[in-house]
């Protein structure tokens, strides 16, 4: 069975690097929209400036990686695509990274049919499950909502990718 795992919130906990500086930009309107701001990060200092999520680096390296891909969605592949890859080698990570163009759907990208999906995005795990997916709930924060404010209500809930041990 074939299991994916999502970057951002999942894997490291890109969100507060990312959008610590972002409220004071936008107010002085330096960007014109959110994906605007976040094309333009320097993703490597994001990266760096992060936090790994529960060990997930570790997890990761246990699992088999003939089974899993790192599957993540990025707004720009010279800038963040290209930060991730050199982040996760760096960091011994050998699985396949998939990188998702920012406005298609994962599971436009990968076939969804009976895999396994752990996102931190209720509207992810939602098009995955369409598209016959198995869908895992990652809730870093202990809240059961996602980073939009979307509660999660049907999803398989987890704060560790220990979880993925039992696939």
């Amino acid at each position: 069975m074939k299991k994916y795992i999502d970057f951002d919130g999942v894997i490291m906990d890109t969100y507060m690097p990312l959008f610590k500086n972002y409220a004071e930009k936008k107010k002085l309107g330096k960007y014109i929209s959110d994906t605007d701001y976040v094309i333009n990060q320097n993703w490597q200092q994001v990266i760096a400036e992060s936090e790994v999520i529960n060990n997930a680096l570790n997890i990761i390296k246990e699992l088999d990686q003939n089974e899993i891909a790192i599957l993540t969605k990025i707004h720009s592949l010279e800038n963040e695509g290209v930060a991730k890859i050199k982040f996760l080698r760096h960091q011994g990570i050998k699985c396949n990274i998939i990188l998702v163009p920012y406005l298609v759907k994962k599971a436009d990208v990968v076939d969804a049919m009976n895999a396994i999906l752990v996102d931190d995005s209720v509207l992810n795990l939602d098009e995955w499950t369409m598209a016959g997916g198995i869908p895992i709930f990652f809730d870093n924060r202990g809240t059961n909502i996602d980073g939009w404010s979307i509660e999660n209500k049907i999803y398989t809930r987890t704060r560790s990718l220990e979880i993925l041990k039992k696939y």
